[in-house]
């Protein structure tokens, strides 16, 4: 029912979806921290330890990243789920319990793991030298959870569904936005991280604030930029919906018919 939807609803561009997704993340800050905070400490904490014993090891900084890699991967991809349940569920609702976001999340880890998590990590690791997985992970599944879960479609209608809903265009300008703001929130924090350990003179800082995936400091803003990513990808599917289905021009139509009843204009 749109009636119920949170979101004005209007047709937006890349960079005032980008905009609207701040808006929402600050609106929503608090909730987000009790949900994610303490997953994100929990990856955070295991990546620090794993360097630790890596370096312990000697073994050196190129394989160091290399090794990361996926493991940072795979774990922004888990703070996808539990993002996935709080974004569906801010579209129709205004206040969401916590206690109804960790049940929906341990009633759908186990599926969303098989379908969703699992296959694309593949793709993005295994076979990323191929075009076509990077293609379908990237632009042609762009919104694959979505109409997965949300809108219930399997097999030839998901495909078709996911079809209509992607521009590739649109997709990759979204990607393009995204890579930008990514590099340039990170070196700003990273540079601002070090600034401040040179003032309190901590020594050998730069093995774990700085530009690198072998940082704790950068896996951690990569955690943190992955919440902006999800929120504003699923607002960039609500604006395709929008667009598609014509949700504010049947909002718009309601509300109209809703005024001219209160009015008595019709019987």
């Amino acid at each position: 029912d749109v009636r119920q939807i949170q979101y004005e609803l209007r047709k937006r561009r890349a960079d005032e979806i980008l905009d609207f997704a701040f808006v929402v993340i600050r609106t929503k800050l608090g909730q987000i921290t009790r949900i994610l905070g303490l997953p994100m400490l929990a990856f955070v904490l295991l990546d620090y330890f794993a360097l630790r014993t890596m370096r312990s090891l000697e073994w050196d900084q190129a394989t160091l990243q290399v090794l990361m890699i996926p493991i940072v991967m795979l774990e922004a991809m888990l703070l996808q789920i539990p993002l996935f349940y709080l974004n569906s569920r801010w579209l129709f609702e205004e206040k969401v319990s916590d206690g109804s976001i960790w049940r929906a999340t341990a009633r759908g880890m186990f599926s969303m793991l098989f379908r969703i998590v699992i296959p694309y990590f593949i793709q993005l690791t295994i076979l990323a030298p191929t075009v076509i997985a990077l293609w379908n992970v990237l632009i042609r599944g762009f919104y694959r959870p979505e109409v997965l879960y949300l809108e219930g479609l399997r097999g030839k209608d998901l495909r078709t569904r996911l079809g209509s809903l992607t521009s590739a265009l649109q997709v990759l300008t979204f990607w393009v936005f995204h890579i930008i703001l990514f590099f340039v929130f990170t070196y700003l924090c990273i540079v601002f991280l070090e600034n401040v350990m040179e003032l309190i003179r901590l020594e050998n800082y730069d093995i774990y604030v700085a530009y690198s995936m072998a940082s704790p400091a950068f896996i951690f803003l990569i955690l943190l930029y992955s919440i902006f990513f999800a929120v504003s990808r699923f607002l960039f599917y609500v604006d395709a919906r929008t667009a598609l289905e014509g949700w504010d021009l049947e909002l718009q139509f309601i509300r109209g018919l809703d005024e001219m009843t209160s009015q008595k204009r019709i019987s």
